[in-house]
């Protein structure tokens, strides 16, 4: 029996702070302060370019309307490139599973544009991954179960075949919900993960 290993991005693999995101938009958009309306996460608008429900120009066409900013897509794929920085506890652990000949896959809730600052950044960090879920191709955002299931059925694998880690409890639940064995990832959860996954790797 193949034992799957699911990583979610955000948090887990790749940290960034929401303030910085809007700190280098000011820097992009040449401007010293933002409009009290732009938000850059948990709006419809991000749920819709995050599930491929809009493009990524359209999504930022949106935000540079609502708000007067100018900005181009360019601009907002560096601003995250600024933003991202490596999870070294997270991306130790994949490697370490990677390492033993396990299949290791990424999931994440993501947009093209995030997708391309992770590349550039690191040209070559998706190609250490078995398969990618990501949520503006699969049209299902976390913690929807179509997400999860979408990914189960591409690999052919059960659902207590899969251990999943995610730094948001919604997401943790709808793992769980659909049968994975799914954990909160955090510095403060780090030895009870690592716990779960000897549990897990035991034959």
């Amino acid at each position: 029996m193949a034992k799957h290993f699911i990583f979610d991005l955000g948090n887990v693999l790749i940290d960034f702070d929401l303030d910085d995101v809007l700190k280098h938009v000011m820097e992009a958009a040449g401007v010293t302060s933002l409009p009290g309306t732009l938000r850059v996460q948990d709006t419809a608008r991000v749920v819709a370019v995050e599930t491929g429900q809009i493009s990524d120009e359209e999504y930022l066409a949106r935000i540079c309307e609502e708000t007067g900013l100018s900005l181009t897509l360019e601009q907002l794929i560096g601003v995250w490139q600024k933003t991202f920085q490596l999870n070294p506890a997270g991306n130790e652990l994949f490697e370490q599973l990677r390492g033993q000949g396990h299949p290791v896959h990424f999931l994440s809730n993501i947009a093209w544009h995030n997708v391309e600052a992770v590349r550039r950044n690191w040209p070559d960090f998706f190609e250490r991954g078995t398969e990618n879920f990501f949520s503006y191709e699969l049209g299902f955002h976390k913690p929807d179960e179509r997400i999860y299931r979408a990914a189960l059925e591409h690999l052919g694998a059960k659902p207590d075949e899969c251990f999943f880690l995610d730094d948001r409890r919604e997401n943790v639940a709808g793992a769980r919900a659909v049968g994975i064995d799914a954990h909160l990832f955090s510095a403060e959860t780090l030895p009870a993960v690592r716990e779960a996954l000897g549990h897990f790797l035991r034959p």
